[in-house]
């Protein structure tokens, strides 16, 4: 019988898991309110360690698998740029990053009972694109001792029941239409400027690689790294990752490979039409493998475009319609049935839609139903 621990790697490997893995799962601000007990309270807080919080949900829950997070072990940072950020009126955040070659703005606002969100992004022209090339090219890498402590800490409480993740850069287009530019004015420039766009997604890729590489040597505890782009279609086209991520992919993939890791793209949303083009690459797996109704695309269907190497991390709950008792087991059977049909699906439960005795009963039922083998396409 396998351990836990070795039944998740040789599911994300696509290799021969004995059952499928549910891992609880804990967000930083996304979860259950409702009917929380006494002694986990703590836990859903979002205070302290988040692995651990995971941890000790999955133990008064009597969960047996478990993918827990932990933070980045080192970071990129500057000793040429910086930045700012001021309240500028009520609710208005201006954020300023200076560099040599001059500024870019970013403005954040909030209305009441609601997180601030991102109005206006750092690169909205062309001329903006120097600057951050400069702010790139600035960059450098700085172990996180505090994380590395955390991480060895992390992995001697998890033992044998799971594996350690680490949520990473994405690829330099995701970070661009995630973090640094408004999607639409990224389209313009991509397609008005090629020549200086490629110099700076060169430049970013160039960094977020150096930074791979410190990762990788300064925490061998951590066995998985996932790529943070948030793809979907509903914000780029497949062409558009074949022509810029490709590549790129495959160099990360190898890099951590190399290191006897496992690397992840974060998808959400709309990915059918992307699956032919991961298949071009040497990526792991999908992670977020967000199937109908929210999603287009379910596990079988997904295994038959993506083929045999790719393993998928879906969040069970994901689309559930109600939450009542016959509701949670309809979609416990279904997304089962469908991941059997695949093979090497990984579910996580969890998510704010859920209260705690819904995400209880979800877990129980799937606690259930995953000690069958998956059957191999």
């Amino acid at each position: 019988m396998m351990s836990p621990r070795e039944n998740l790697l040789q599911t994300l490997r696509c290799e021969k898991p004995q059952w499928v893995p549910v891992c609880p799962y804990l967000f930083p601000n996304e979860n259950p309110t409702r009917g929380i007990p006494e002694e986990l309270k703590e836990a859903f807080s979002s205070s302290g360690s988040l692995a651990g919080n995971i941890m000790k949900l999955g133990e008064y829950l009597g969960a047996e698998d478990y993918m827990l997070p932990v933070s980045a072990p080192a970071v990129l940072v500057s000793d040429t740029c910086s930045f700012e950020t001021k309240e500028v009126e009520k609710g208005k955040f201006v954020t300023t990053l200076s560099t040599p070659k001059g500024e870019l703005r970013q403005i954040a606002e909030a209305m009441p009972g609601y997180p601030s969100m991102v109005t206006e992004r750092y690169v909205k022209t062309i001329d903006d694109i120097p600057r951050l090339i400069e702010y790139f090219s600035s960059l450098r890498v700085k172990l996180a001792p505090e994380v590395l402590e955390e991480i060895k800490k992390t992995k001697v409480l998890m033992g044998g029941k799971g594996v350690l993740f680490c949520r990473t850069n994405g690829t330099p287009l995701g970070m661009c239409y995630r973090v640094y530019s408004d999607l639409t004015n990224l389209i313009y420039l991509v397609a008005d400027a090629p020549g200086t766009m490629k110099e700076l997604f060169d430049c970013m890729e160039d960094k977020y690689l150096q930074l791979y590489e410190g990762m990788l040597r300064a925490a061998p505890e951590i066995d998985a790294f996932f790529g943070m782009d948030d793809t979907s279609t509903t914000l780029i086209s497949p062409a558009m990752f074949e022509s810029f991520n490709v590549e790129l992919t495959n160099k990360r993939a190898d890099l951590c490979h190399a290191g006897g890791k496992i690397y992840m793209h974060h998808s959400c949303g709309l990915i059918r039409n992307l699956l032919p083009i991961y298949r071009k690459t040497r990526m792991n797996g999908v992670d977020a493998f967000t199937v109908p109704p929210i999603g287009n695309v379910g596990y079988a269907e997904g295994r038959e475009i993506l083929g045999p190497g790719y393993s998928m991390l879906s969040g069970l709950a994901n689309g559930l319609g109600a939450l009542d008792k016959d509701a949670i087991c309809r979609q416990v059977t279904h997304r089962f049935a469908d991941a059997r049909a695949a093979g090497n699906v990984i579910f996580s439960v969890g998510g704010a839609h859920l209260s705690f005795a819904a995400m209880e009963l979800m877990l129980a039922e799937a606690q259930k139903m995953k000690s069958e083998i998956p059957r191999r396409r």
